[in-house]
């Protein structure tokens, strides 16, 4: 089984480029063009738990906001459960989350808060 470490550098540049042409991507695309051992499948637990953790514990946009279902376009409904509820509906917080994605200054490796040992067990995510 692939390290998250690993994982994250595998979808790093394809995230990236998703954020240059301000656009998201769904679960199989990212998996199939990072390549094996990503899987549409499982991605969630190889990939997508862990950075949207990481990514709140070290202040940065969500990334996961751009993976989204290819047949309806919006994150699964785990994106949603994790959120906090602040008064805003679930598909503004949704679309609010991709804005700051597309806007945040990302570097061209994986960010260094999003490396390494992470903030503890993923929770909160129903991915």
């Amino acid at each position: 089984m692939i390290g998250y470490d690993d994982a994250l550098r595998l979808a790093w540049p394809i995230l990236m480029e998703a954020v240059r042409m301000r656009r998201t991507i769904s679960y199989s695309e990212l998996a199939g063009r990072a390549g094996p051992p990503l899987r549409a499948r499982s991605i969630h637990r190889q990939l997508l738990n862990h950075l949207s953790v990481r990514c709140r514990a070290a202040g940065l946009p969500d990334l996961c906001a751009l993976v989204v279902r290819k047949d309806s376009g919006i994150p699964g409904g785990g994106w949603f459960a994790g959120e906090a509820s602040d008064g805003r509906d679930p598909q503004a917080r949704w679309a609010g989350a991709v804005l700051e994605c597309y806007d945040h200054r990302w570097p061209k490796s994986p960010h260094p808060k999003l490396v390494g040992p992470g903030p503890g067990p993923v929770v909160g995510r129903g991915r």
